[in-house]
């Protein structure tokens, strides 16, 4: 049985040469985009991001960032080299990055899926605008996302090879997640879910693998953590500012850095305890409206989940709203005459479909695989993945950019509902 059935997906599989092709229309798309479009800083977190990189190459940063420093080094070293704000480079650079997400994908749904998934995952995010656009952003998303989906594809392949996973293989998946962690904390708890995985998969034989993943992690993380006690006396894991998210999740959210610390009433004095203030702030406002802060917590992850990321990308009235002005106003021709005639409506309305296109396909993809008990378990890291940032983000301030790292996540997961009875075949060989 497995003769045959190794045959017909021998004959669901497309040659590499495809692959070739999907990489070359993935690197002219990006190409054309990132030469053509000229890139809009004057908001959000690039600047600091480049201003910041500079101070710390420089060694001229007063005090130890909250934000995690990879990034940080890159955006230093790239303008040291190029140039202070010449943004050209990083663009370019980015579309390398892309590349790698693209490859990426394609490895982490062939090792967990099939590859006929890997062939349709590394289409859809070749094509897809958003990440299209994301390679013309000047943002940690560039740099996390390759090394988050890789993390997750090395350890897919290491996992489901016959001759079982070696140690010098944990230790390197837990040093991309380690890159991953310096390019944006948020992923500092991630090595939990392939512990976990691990011990599933190996059950005894698994300590092992667990010691050398934790100690590759660590020894990435914490070279950032024995800088900043030998250049600040500061001692710091990653990055910080889990307690000020914490605390922007239980009011109206960012409305910048002076407006967040006079809403919490933290003044010049308390410079140095901004940390306890928010999180003192945070637990206040849970404990006197613990009903109204779930309330809020699940409107605001459901509007994130929803609103596609790199919208804000096209200048002009929001799509949604004029939609929704016409729905709960107007529903004539002609007002939806109006909406369709919208700033850059069908660029925007291409960043719709493909979201959620892949957010509905991925759910079904999801449901398929969570139905087989073993084969959920086998795929454990991409399920962990996805539910780990919403159920951070459920406590944490949400919005599409934080939420985007699950982008590629649901992709591949739309991508072996796509590939339909094939891939969850083959799930269940890998997983017998």
């Amino acid at each position: 049985m497995r003769t045959v059935s190794a045959q017909k997906h021998a004959t669901l599989s497309l040659p590499l040469g495809d692959f070739r092709l999907i990489l070359s229309v993935a690197l002219l798309l990006r190409l054309a985009f990132v030469l053509l479009t000229v890139p809009n800083v004057s908001g959000g977190d690039t600047l600091g991001l480049l201003q910041y990189g500079l101070e710390l190459v420089r060694d001229q940063m007063p005090y130890m960032t909250p934000i995690a420093p990879l990034y940080l080094l890159y955006t230093g070293i790239v303008q040291s080299l190029f140039g202070e704000g010449n943004l050209v480079p990083f663009r370019l650079l980015n579309v390398l990055w892309s590349l790698a997400l693209v490859m990426a994908v394609f490895a982490a749904a062939e090792a967990y899926f099939s590859r006929r998934t890997a062939v349709i995952a590394a289409w859809l995010i070749a094509l897809n605008p958003i990440f299209i656009i994301e390679s013309g952003q000047i943002l940690t998303e560039s740099v996390f996302l390759p090394f988050m989906v890789g993390a997750l594809a090395l350890h897919g392949r290491f996992t489901q090879q016959g001759k079982g996973m070696t140690w010098p293989q944990a230790a390197s998946v837990g040093a991309l997640l380690g890159l991953a962690s310096l390019t944006r904390a948020v992923a500092l708890v991630l090595p939990s879910i392939f512990v976990v995985h691990l011990l599933w998969r190996y059950r005894r034989g698994a300590w092992r693998l667990i010691a050398a993943l934790l100690i590759g992690y660590s020894a990435v993380v914490l070279s950032w953590t024995v800088y900043g006690l030998l250049r600040w006396q500061t001692f710091m894991i990653g990055g910080s500012g889990f307690a000020a998210n914490l605390y922007m999740g239980t009011n109206e959210g960012w409305c910048g850095p002076q407006c967040l610390d006079e809403r919490a009433g933290i003044t010049a004095e308390d410079q140095f305890r901004n940390d306890e203030i928010y999180a003192q702030r945070a637990l206040e406002a849970i404990a006197s409206d613990p009903r109204g802060y779930i309330l809020r917590r699940a409107a605001n992850l459901l509007e994130a989940s929803l609103q596609p990321h790199n919208t804000v990308f096209f200048q002009g009235e929001s799509l949604r709203e004029l939609f929704m002005v016409w729905w709960q106003t107007d529903r004539s021709l002609a007002g939806l005459g109006q909406v369709l005639g919208g700033d850059a409506f069908l660029p925007k309305l291409s960043l719709y479909i493909f979201h959620f296109g892949t957010l509905w396909l991925g759910a079904f993809g999801m449901l398929l695989g969570a139905l087989r008990w073993r084969v959920f378990w086998r795929n454990l890291p991409l399920y962990g993945a996805v539910m780990y940032f919403y159920a951070l983000h459920s406590l944490l301030t949400a919005i599409p950019r934080y939420l985007f790292p699950t982008a590629a996540l649901w992709l591949i997961f739309a991508s072996a509902a796509l590939a339909g009875r094939a891939a969850l075949e083959k799930q269940d060989e890998k997983a017998a």
